[in-house]
């Protein structure tokens, strides 16, 4: 097996190099100077297992989640138990069985697991369906249901729900969760989360779009496991492409919308109820289901009207007859009621309980806990 040592001058790294070259194992394949030449190296495909030492300067939760998603084993050597798992590091090494690496279990144990909440990702396609919106109203719901929920807004083309629950703070909360945890401070993730409702809390997107690329594919994975040990359900208000791209750890301003897709429990598809609306819709379901296979979906019709002509039995027939799929709601549109909550900065059902849209909304709500609840516990009573 070739291995790449990055010691950054640890006390270890010339024992290391030794026990390497004299390994019938294991091969020597490059000295690493830094994170940066370790990750170059990776993506070389020269090195199936990188020795580092956990005090790497540089060496953070996306470095070692891209060294894995390259096929690079990474194994600390020297390193304490607690910096390891901080780091996301899965294996420990000491002198003297450095082989070890080529084994291909971990060599830690796996951590015991905690409880986990579902989590609901509510997506649609470009044309502004109302993902927000609906999030919004779906979370409120549930946390009016006794339910503790997280909304998280990671909407990297334009995050919305802080402006839409009066949050008008300049630190967005999704970029420090995630600054936090790719340092290996998981644990202060819960901390930037801002209480808007009883029961519900909100990790608030980004102020700027251009800042996306602070959004480490390693740092979401672990700013999610610990929102899920937190909380009894995650809904999370995604952006709308799911095309692949080029960026920090090879995803892309859309690598977060599929990463969130990758790992929920369920997603809240949600389209436009108009011929151009519906045509995306379609579009998307179908790229959808190639992103996502077998992912449970919700599909829910938004922003419906009698001005369109068409009522919900001629949309069922159209989307049934293009997708296979029936929607399972459809959201009136509410302007008085909608407009009373974005003045007020409050979620639908505060600012206008009799409003038809948040009855839809309630009755939606009920039919997602239902359906997690057959696939997936909640973390605790209260559904």
């Amino acid at each position: 097996m070739d291995v790449v040592i990055a010691a950054g001058d640890a006390a270890w790294e010339s024992a290391a190099i030794r026990e390497v070259e004299g390994s019938s194992t294991l091969r020597l394949a490059r000295r690493c100077v830094d994170v940066a030449d370790l990750l170059a190296v990776a993506q070389t495909g020269r090195a199936a297992a990188a020795l580092v030492s956990a005090e790497l300067p540089g060496l953070d939760v996306d470095a070692v989640h891209r060294l894995e998603r390259a096929g690079v084993r990474v194994a600390a050597v020297g390193a304490d138990s607690g910096r390891c798992e901080a780091l996301g590091i899965t294996r420990r090494l000491r002198l003297g069985a450095l082989d070890e690496v080529a084994r291909d279990e971990p060599v830690l144990p796996a951590s015991p697991p905690g409880r986990t909440a579902p989590v609901i990702a509510v997506w649609g396609p470009a044309g502004a369906p109302g993902r927000s919106t609906v999030a919004l109203g779906l979370a409120s719901a549930t946390a009016a249901r006794g339910v503790d929920t997280v909304l998280v807004d990671a909407d990297t083309h334009g995050g919305a729900q802080s402006q839409m629950l009066s949050v008008l703070d300049d630190v967005s909360g999704l970029v420090a969760a995630c600054r936090a945890a790719n340092q290996g401070r998981g644990h202060e993730v819960v901390d930037h989360l801002v209480e808007v409702d009883p029961g519900l809390r909100l990790l608030t997107g980004l102020p700027r779009a251009e800042m996306w690329a602070q959004v480490r594919a390693g740092a979401l994975d672990v700013v999610l496991a610990q929102l899920r040990s937190g909380s009894q359900l995650v809904v999370v208000d995604c952006g709308f492409s799911l095309e692949p791209g080029t960026g920090p750890g090879g995803g892309g301003r859309n690598q977060t919308t599929l990463q969130v897709l990758g790992q929920a429990d369920l997603a809240v598809a949600v389209g436009r109820p108009e011929p151009v609306g519906l045509a995306r819709l379609v579009r998307g379901l179908h790229d959808l289901s190639e992103i996502a296979p077998g992912l449970d979906t919700v599909l829910v019709i938004n922003l419906v009207r009698t001005t369109l002509g068409w009522g919900e039995r001629d949309i069922r027939a159209t989307i049934s007859r293009l997708t296979g799929l029936e929607p399972a709601a459809y959201l009136p549109l509410d302007l008085s009621g909608l407009d009373l909550a974005a003045v007020s900065g409050q979620a639908p059902r505060e600012a206008s309980p009799s409003s038809p849209f948040v009855a839809r909304v309630e009755v939606l709500a009920g039919l997602v806990l239902d359906r997690i609840a057959s696939t997936a516990s909640l973390a605790a009573s209260g559904s």
